[in-house]
This record gives structure tokens, C-alpha cells and sequence, in this order.
């Protein structure tokens, strides 16, 4: 085994030396942050503070947690509406999960000053599951007002009504 001491070169012209302050990767708008957040004529841009709050993330929790079965809809009462409250004792426990049920993801949209939609993504075991809701702020707290399932518990027997 032998062990040369200088560098091998490379025969192409940009491996030289110098040559490499020539060679950048192309700026494309993926690799290049925005200098500036352009502001358009409806209103701030769409995804301006899109970190979900903290206390919204914690309602979507704790209607996972619901859908899972291991909380009861009556645990809700101040932070849901009747017909949610109703929507989620028909719901409970239609989502298998033998773990604790854990968000992937909470996406939300803001829709009026004091309203806002959100989705939720919900890792169990080895399958995915998607809700959302529509949440009103109510004296200081998230009220869901609307709640829709991606509706793979409805198989199981599950009263639908007719529509």
C-alpha cells in the first residue's frame, strides 16, 4: 500500500483551485429566503404568524382525544357548542388507537378577527387520521362550533342522518 503525500487533481477546470467562487448553486425560490414579506391589496400574506396557537393546538388535542375515547365529550362543555358536543358522543371512540393519540400536524386559516378554521392530523399506531373544525373565539377561549371526521368510523354502524 502506498500513500502519496500530494493532492490528486481533478482534470476537470472546476476543481481547480480558485475556480470554485465561480461555481454557486442557482438561486431558486425554494433555496432563497425572501428578503421581504410582500404585502398584497387583500391583507397580509397567507401564511403571516402561521404558527397555530397554543391554545387552539390544545382544543384539537383534546378533541383527538375524544375521538380516541379517552376523554368524554362532557369534559368539552365550556370549549364546544351543543351540536359538536352531540357530533362527538356519536364519534367517540370511533378512531382505533391503542396509544395515546398524538397530533402530527395542526393547520389552521384564520377566517374572521375572531374566527378560525383548523385541521388536525392524528398519528395512531400505524395508520393517519384528519379532522377539522371551525372555532370561534369566545371570551378569551376557543369555541369549536363545527366539527367534520374524514368518516371511517361510519362503517362501523354509527347513526347517520339522512341528507
Amino acid at each position: 500500500m502506498s500513500y502519496t503525500p500530494h493532492r490528486h487533481h481533478c482534470p476537470r477546470p472546476l476543481c481547480t483551485r480558485g475556480a470554485s467562487a465561480h461555481h454557486r448553486p442557482v438561486r431558486t425560490p425554494a433555496r432563497t429566503p425572501q428578503r421581504r414579506v410582500p404585502v398584497r391589496r387583500c391583507g397580509p400574506p397567507p401564511l403571516a404568524g402561521h404558527r397555530t396557537p397554543g391554545d387552539l393546538h390544545l382544543l384539537a388535542q383534546r378533541v383527538a382525544e375524544v375521538l380516541v375515547g379517552r376523554r368524554t365529550p362532557e369534559a368539552l362543555r365550556a370549549q364546544v357548542t351543543v351540536p359538536v358536543r352531540e357530533e362527538l358522543r356519536r364519534m367517540r371512540g370511533t378512531v382505533a388507537c391503542e396509544l395515546a393519540p398524538r397530533l402530527a400536524r395542526v393547520f389552521h386559516q384564520p377566517v374572521d378577527s375572531d374566527e378560525m378554521e383548523a385541521n388536525a392530523v392524528i398519528r395512531c399506531d400505524r395508520r393517519s387520521r384528519v379532522f377539522a373544525f371551525r372555532a370561534r373565539r369566545d371570551g378569551g377561549r376557543w369555541v369549536c362550533t363545527r366539527l367534520e371526521t374524514d368518516g371511517a368510523g361510519r362503517h362501523r354502524g354509527l347513526p347517520v342522518e339522512p341528507g
